[in-house]
């Protein structure tokens, strides 16, 4: 019986023994498996959407960046490490390593050096990004909501200016301001990405940098856009500036647009002409400030006179004057469909339900003649007028 107690005793120490730990170093929830020596990352931040692989050489590091750094020795050790905001990369067992402001194509070998001085002269070291940083970028000047959004070393301009509500309609898009944190500053010509595509005038950015956006002068540059298109109103433009750049890069038609009636009103020397500006010359249009850009509305056919609904109604080729006196809700009880009279664009005027209805024409269906005369009154009241006219009249004579 003592001897089965001492036997159980023992085995209890060895156990307790063994599920001690002797000062061993192990990385948080990182403790080793026999059955599963690799250890895997899962990754924290949600995965952006880029437009393409980011290039070790032009990436900066900086506090926030997420890492994975797997070291290869006797034992595999993977972790996942967040530069802190002093710029270091602390890795477990090795030690703390500066990083920020490398490049990741410099850091890769500073890091892979750290680890062999430091603790494992014989690993292999592989570092990569999981997950790029976010920060607070300035934006001023004439946005709808001027102040900080959060962005990425990879967000770049438009997509900042979207969370400042977008531009305001008098901002000078083509000279925008970004301010470094070494004080270097640098002129954006937004103009030339919205044209051109090019993703120099489309920045990103890094921490310490400043955003701003100046105002244009209306009497300088500025001018009155009107008419069927969504945004009308005053509009900032740059030098040499074309009608069809301008309708490239900023204008957004209504439905009833029509662009073979886009007309430029112009003052000059206290005179203003009004000039129609076919497509064909869209791009030969230079605008000027103060011009007055009209995009009208596509013209339709008035329908007007003795109908229960009078207005425009849309174009449709084919229509008949039927048709659109019907559109109309018909004529009034005192109106005259077969007398009715069309005034085309070129200032002639036709009669009849057989003329062909073109765009623009003002369809005028009159009274009738019955109503001109006697209006409302019945075939008897008109009688009784006459005769009591003509009774008075004979009293009257003798």
């Amino acid at each position: 019986m003592h001897l089965f107690k001492s036997m159980l005793m023992l085995m209890v120490l060895i156990l307790s023994l063994g599920a001690q730990n002797f000062g061993r170093v192990e990385a948080p929830g990182m403790e080793e498996e026999e059955d599963d020596p690799i250890q895997t990352i899962e990754q924290s931040a949600e995965w952006l959407a880029l437009e393409n692989t980011v290039d070790p050489k032009t990436y900066t590091l900086g506090a926030g960046d997420e890492l994975g750094i797997n070291i290869l020795s006797n034992k595999v050790l993977t972790f996942l490490l967040t530069v802190t905001p002093t710029g270091d990369l602390f890795i477990p067992g090795v030690g703390v390593c500066h990083v920020a402001g490398l490049t990741l194509f410099e850091a890769i070998p500073k890091v892979q050096i750290f680890v062999k001085e430091q603790a494992f002269p014989g690993a292999q070291t592989h570092l990569a990004l999981l997950s790029p940083r976010h920060f607070k970028l300035l934006i001023t000047g004439a946005v709808n909501k001027p102040g900080f959004v959060i962005v990425s070393p990879l967000t770049r301009l438009d997509e900042a200016i979207e969370q400042v509500d977008g531009f305001h309609q008098l901002a000078k898009e083509y000279a925008i301001e970004v301010t470094k944190i070494n004080g270097f500053s640098e002129t954006v010509n937004f103009h030339q990405y919205l044209l051109l595509g090019e993703l120099g005038s489309n920045p990103t950015f890094i921490e310490g940098d400043e955003v701003r956006v100046p105002f244009g002068n209306i009497d300088q540059n500025g001018i009155v856009v009107r008419g069927s298109i969504t945004g009308a109103g005053y509009d900032i433009i740059s030098d040499n500036e074309t009608l069809g750049d301008y309708i490239k890069r900023h204008v957004i038609f209504e439905s009833n647009s029509d662009l073979q009636n886009v007309t430029i009103s112009r003052t000059t020397k206290s005179i203003t002409n009004h000039i129609v500006i076919p497509p064909a010359e869209f791009d030969e249009t230079v605008l000027l400030p103060k011009d007055e850009i009209n995009f009208m509305w596509e013209r339709g056919v008035m329908v007007t006179g003795f109908v229960q609904s009078p207005g425009g109604f849309t174009y449709f080729p084919g229509y008949s004057v039927t048709d659109y006196i019907a559109l109309a809700g018909g004529n009034t009880s005192d109106g005259n469909p077969r007398a009715v009279s069309i005034s085309h664009l070129n200032s002639t005027i036709q009669k009849g339900l057989k003329t062909q209805v073109l765009r623009g024409d003002v369809i005028y269906v009159p009274r009738t003649r019955k109503d001109i005369y006697i209006g409302d009154m019945s075939i008897l009241s008109v009688i009784t007028a006459l005769l009591t006219v003509y009774l008075t009249f004979l009293s009257a004579t003798k």
